[in-house]
């Protein structure tokens, strides 16, 4: 009884902790499906070699998104996807389909408004998935220079995704 008590309160604690976090990665991921993938994971890992529940939700969470974007990602320049990919996502629903297409291309057009260097940021740490002092060498800025740099892209993204089309 005990144990379903502290799974409770686990939950109860981390859970809007954690949709916080996982809503820093935007719109392309469901921060809603991602946690309870994590909290699926944490239930079904052996308490007993864990240490950090928390840490390890935290990590899960963080792991599930950036697969997530790198799959998205990797999906988006598979040469082969072309016409097979549309038959497989189309729809019987022609309006749905043509959202589904505008939305993408918005995020598109989205991101290409981006400045250079906020771009190459953004990409590099989420969807390369170097970590910050990686992707900090590789475009020569300090750490925190790169994280404002994502944290402003990722802003921007947002701001621009949420605007009514003019």
């Amino acid at each position: 009884m005990s144990s379903t008590l502290d799974w409770a309160n686990l939950f109860e604690e981390e859970a809007p902790r954690l949709m916080r976090f996982l809503r820093r990665f935007g719109p392309r991921i469901s921060a809603e499906d991602i946690s309870q993938d994590a909290f699926a994971k944490l239930c079904a890992a052996k308490t007993g070699e864990i240490a950090n529940p928390q840490a390890y939700l935290m990590t899960t969470a963080r792991n599930l998104a950036l697969n997530d974007l790198r799959r998205q990602a990797n999906h988006k320049t598979d040469a082969s996807a072309g016409i097979e990919t549309l038959a497989l996502t189309a729809t019987a629903d022609p309006e749905a389909d043509l959202i589904a297409s505008e939305q993408a291309s918005a995020a598109e057009a989205a991101l290409a408004a981006l400045e250079p260097h906020l771009r190459e940021a953004l990409l590099l740490h989420i969807i390369e998935g170097l970590t910050q002092p990686e992707a900090a060498r590789r475009l020569g800025v300090s750490r925190r220079t790169l994280q404002r740099y994502i944290e402003t892209a990722l802003a921007q993204l947002a701001l621009a995704l949420a605007e009514p089309d003019t």
